[in-house]
């Protein structure tokens, strides 16, 4: 217990430690960034106030909720389990049980779900709703057990899964995930309105919670004293591989510098083989849009273009605004990754400085990798116009040139804003989105004022982007 107790105080002063070194991000550029990212949510939620969804919708939402709050917590959780990247790999040095290992990433998962589920209920209020009533703080109480216990799990099994390949295994991981996600997406429903459910089931709730629970605690603990020597071997070598198995350096050298090629290549190589869990919610969330943008074309949802529109005002069709808006939040979503990417490589930079690699170099490598990373969704959202032919023929090639357009001016500018906060990925991507987004949307609207903001914007963000780039492979990132 006293060992216990000195991993989570070592934890609680490392990220204090951080604290104080990041105090403007945490301090003035985090509540600016959030609190006008709140106030345009809230007053989009405003203006849809008497749009009230149905109960059924409600709870399939929190459901998604809590499984795209799992598979962001894979990477986090991975690490927290077996230290990847962490001052914490000087503890495996000690004469400490497994099971003390386990605990102490099981409260650092507690501690972060605490305060995501904090946040979802301040931003719930803030969209009007009321605060939780008395009698739902058991429920939330229970939501944050189940899922932070769930979270942990999923890591797990996540890792026991690239490493052994047993599928019996993982058939029998996937049914426990679903089952405890759907429990915890119930308890987060129940949270939030009480009145969903009826009385009985509000009370049987929180007892199937507790079950699931306690067999996800004692799975995992059986697990993990099981497969943690042989996983935290694999977890470090596929940590430190920089095979290029997939991407061949020579191709990519024809256009760009070695040095670029090689940094390319080994990006999409850590791409192709997951380097975070956020790849697999980037691609979730890129195939839901693309089967929103199908069902709502298909579907007749939106009214038909006016028949005496000109070749030229196609363009507005509400067919092919949507199919731009589509391709523009596939690209951001997509472009997502390269912060989350400058985050993971942090620990690794003296192997570019070890190799005389630019600034330049880095820079060029993160805007094209940017541009790599999100060619599919032009193409994707293209061939859905193609496929439903709910835009006109004489207008496909346009529509496509338009759609490559957004794809080019949201992945550069994603690109050249790769390295303004290296350390706060999180925070990063919502500047870098919400920056891109607005530009997209001018574009969306009327191409021009795109191409206006592409001229005007890029020999400043690309000489930033230098210089910052420079600057972070100076220090080190710190």
């Amino acid at each position: 217990m006293n060992k216990l107790g000195l991993l989570i105080g070592a934890s609680l002063r490392s990220q204090l430690r951080w604290a104080g070194e990041h105090l403007y991000y945490w301090l003035v550029l985090g509540p600016v960034v959030v609190g006008f990212t709140t106030f345009t949510a809230a007053r989009v939620v405003d203006n849809l106030s008497d749009w009230q969804p149905a109960p059924a919708g409600i709870i399939a939402a929190a459901i998604v909720f809590e499984l795209a709050l799992v598979a962001l917590s894979l990477s986090r959780a991975s690490a927290e389990l077996y230290h990847l990247r962490r001052p914490d790999a000087y503890f495996d040095a000690l004469p400490i049980a497994s099971l003390t290992h386990l605990h102490a990433a099981m409260a650092a998962r507690t501690g972060r779900t605490m305060v995501v589920a904090f946040a979802a209920l301040v931003a719930h209020w803030m969209a009007g709703a009321g605060l939780i009533e008395a009698a739902s703080w058991l429920p939330l109480t229970f939501f944050i057990f189940v899922t932070s216990l769930t979270e942990t799990f999923a890591a797990l099994n996540w890792i026991h899964w690239s490493h052994s390949r047993q599928k019996a295994v993982a058939a029998m991981a996937l049914l426990m995930l679903l089952a405890a996600a759907a429990c915890g997406g119930l308890l987060l429903a129940l949270v939030i309105r009480v009145e969903l459910f009826s009385r009985s089931a509000g009370q049987w709730l929180p007892v199937i919670a507790a079950l699931i629970g306690l067999a996800l605690y004692f799975i995992t603990l059986r697990q993990h004293g099981r497969w943690r020597a042989a996983d935290m071997e694999y977890a470090r070598r596929l940590q430190s591989s920089n095979q290029l198995r997939l991407i061949n350096v020579q191709r990519l050298r024809r256009r760009l510098s070695y040095a670029t090629a090689a940094q390319l290549a080994r990006d999409l190589q850590l791409t192709l083989r997951a380097f975070s869990s956020a790849v697999y919610v980037v691609a979730g969330i890129v195939a839901l849009l693309l089967v929103g943008l199908t069902t709502a074309l298909v579907t007749g949802m939106l009214p038909p273009a006016a028949s005496s529109s000109g070749w030229l005002d196609l363009t507005w069709m509400p067919q092919v605004l949507l199919i731009k808006s589509a391709c523009a939040l596939m690209v951001a979503t997509l472009v997502a990754l390269v912060p989350l990417l400058v985050a993971y490589e942090l620990p690794m930079m003296w192997l570019e400085r070890a190799t005389a690699v630019t600034g330049l170099d880095l820079c060029a490598a993160k805007l094209w990798y940017a541009r790599a990373v999100s060619l599919i969704a032009p193409l994707a959202a293209w061939f859905v116009a193609l496929l439903t032919r709910e835009v006109p023929v004489v207008y496909l090639l346009p529509l496509l040139a338009e759609c490559l357009w957004l794809w080019w001016m949201v992945s550069s500018l994603t690109g050249w804003l790769a390295f303004e906060m290296p350390a706060r990925p999180g925070l990063a991507i919502i500047v870098i989105t919400t920056a891109t987004l607005a530009a997209a949307a001018l574009a969306v609207i009327f191409w021009p004022a795109g191409l206006i903001i592409h001229v005007q914007t890029t020999h400043s963000l690309a000489e930033r982007g230098r210089h910052m780039a420079r600057l972070f492979l100076l220090t080190e990132g710190d």
